[in-house]
């Protein structure tokens, strides 16, 4: 009878990883052919070539870049160095980057940017906020950005329980933002399980001083998001959803 119940349970479990197995490679596409395509009109920026996350652009055409994120699985191609914000402008013929220094003793040494947002206040003063995963941890940072000196003036820093492992955000207002949680655990391995069993466990976060709460959850990763100009409607990833706010 035990020998019945251990091939039993062996049958469901090889059941259970075939399918696993059969899903993922639906769902990363491994059965589509990829044609090469030649790019028309891109050219290197040099200075990033290590990797960039995310980019925001203001109005005026000056853009922010993240560079340097550190994430589990992910390829690290400057392990040495810290992550980095820098600028470009979109007008110039020929675009390059900059480095923005950053100032008032925020720490350097463990910033590892990921996604990031701006916000325009009334006289025209631009912060930015940038998701931050120092020692994996993650936090947002909100920094003021000061364009004669070419440099970013830190602020604050946003914790709280419900920001674990966010990879992107959009600002609302001051201090208000919309959030999505990319996996459920922060431990490598339960990741990896995670990711494997396809649990549907991650969430769109609201966050102000005033409330934090869930908003929209059941995802397999909730990935980038953005927001309607009217401010109605957000999407991330493959997904449209109506603010509840």
């Amino acid at each position: 009878m035990g020998k019945l119940v251990a091939l039993i349970l062996l049958g469901a479990g090889l059941a259970l990883v075939g399918e696993r197995f059969l899903t993922l490679r639906e769902r990363m596409n491994v059965y589509r052919e990829v044609e090469s395509v030649e790019p028309q009109n891109c050219h290197l920026i040099e200075g990033i070539e290590n990797g960039s996350e995310d980019i925001d652009i203001l109005p005026s055409g000056l853009a922010f870049i993240s560079n340097g994120l550190k994430y589990p699985g992910m390829p690290d191609f400057a392990p040495d160095e810290p992550g980095r914000i820098f600028l470009m402008d979109l007008n110039e013929q020929n675009p390059r980057v900059q480095e923005l220094n950053i100032s008032n003793g925020f720490d350097k040494a463990s910033f590892n940017p990921h996604g990031m947002s701006t916000f325009i206040d009334k006289d025209q003063t631009v912060y930015l906020y940038v998701v931050n995963h120092p020692h994996m941890d993650s936090t947002v940072e909100i920094f003021k950005f000061e364009e004669q000196q070419h440099s970013l003036v830190y602020l604050k820093t946003i914790k709280h329980e419900l920001l674990k492992s966010v990879n992107d955000i959009v600002i609302l207002g001051p201090e208000q933002f919309y959030a999505t949680r990319d996996r459920y655990f922060t431990n490598f391995f339960l990741m990896l399980l995670e990711w494997f069993m396809d649990l549907r466990w991650t969430q769109v976060l609201f966050y102000s001083p005033g409330e934090v709460k869930v908003v929209a959850r059941g995802f397999g990763s909730a990935n980038g998001i953005t927001i309607s100009l009217d401010k109605k409607h957000f999407a991330s990833g493959m997904l449209c959803l109506r603010s509840p706010r």
